[in-house]
């Protein structure tokens, strides 16, 4: 009788079945590396929509944090969550959301985007070419800091018919009544966001109250230049006129001070006398 490979050819033909199955398989399933790079090029164009404002990859902190590596510095799940809805995870008490909040002074913003846009961006910031790809801010012209006052208190209009900003923002010794209260006041923007933050806030005003003016009316190069160079000064000029308000508050004093001891010497004999005293005095000279 002659054998037969029956069983091991239905093996084989199992074997390649099941191979071709699992390839199929990795091919449509979402993970896979033509899913992977599908959502990467998704995030890629979400980072430059809603976070490049904020955020650089490899390039330094702007607003906020440096992105390169934070998906391995932060578990998946709360990079999705805190993507999607950080006034959540901030409201929590979350630490982490915290510690990021007092370092960088700033909240991160709810922006609408979805879970699986979540995903999509930590994919992005996963691939190795992400710090490559990632556009860098252009380069500003040189900028005016007395040009950047008129714009920012509304004496010289914005180019694009922008609101300016004393509508919304006061800094130290603006205008005669101070500034708007509906957004911070910026007298110390430049040290709390620093100057790459604060340049980059200015190109891209991404916080939600400014995109729904500034959207389709966005500052000029230059405007960004001269409103950045007016910050800056603003910033440097508030440990001065913090002096200055101390040496006036005690200018004030001691003046004070000198003008009522005058006041007391001038009055004080008159006051020592005894009403009597003062009643004979004025009849006194009535009768001469």
């Amino acid at each position: 009788m002659v054998p037969t490979n029956k069983p091991r050819n239905f093996l084989n033909i199992g074997l390649l079945i099941a191979g071709l199955f699992l390839i199929g398989w990795r091919l449509v399933l979402p993970g896979s590396a033509g899913s992977l790079n599908q959502s990467a090029e998704e995030g890629a164009q979400i980072f430059q929509q809603s976070c490049q404002a904020c955020h650089s990859i490899g390039k330094g902190d702007l607003v906020g944090p440096d992105l390169q590596g934070v998906t391995q510095r932060r578990d998946a799940a709360w990079l999705v969550q805190f993507i999607t809805q950080p006034d959540v995870v901030l409201a929590s008490g979350d630490t982490v959301a915290q510690e990021l909040l007092q370092k960088y002074g700033v909240p991160m913003p709810y922006l609408g985007i979805t879970e699986a846009q979540a995903q999509s961006l930590i994919a992005y910031l996963e691939a190795p070419d992400a710090v490559a790809a990632a556009p860098a801010a252009p380069a500003l012209p040189a900028g005016q800091a007395a040009a950047g006052k008129a714009l920012f208190t509304g004496q010289t209009s914005l180019a694009n018919g922008g609101t300016p900003c004393i509508a919304c923002h006061s800094t130290l010794g603006v205008g005669s009544a101070g500034g708007g209260v509906l957004g911070p006041d910026l007298t110390n923007v430049n040290t709390r966001l620093g100057t790459a933050g604060l340049t980059s806030a200015l190109q891209t005003l991404p916080f939600p109250t400014m995109q729904g003016i500034f959207n389709t009316r966005p500052l000029t190069q230059q405007e960004q230049s001269d409103l950045l160079a007016y910050l800056q000064q603003t910033d440097q000029q508030t440990v001065v006129s913090s002096a200055m308000n101390i040496n006036l508050f005690w200018g004030i004093g001691i003046g004070g001070a000198v003008i009522l001891s005058a006041i007391m010497l001038l009055f004080w004999p008159r006051q020592r006398q005894s009403i009597s005293a003062r009643l004979r005095a004025t009849s006194s000279a009535t009768r001469k």
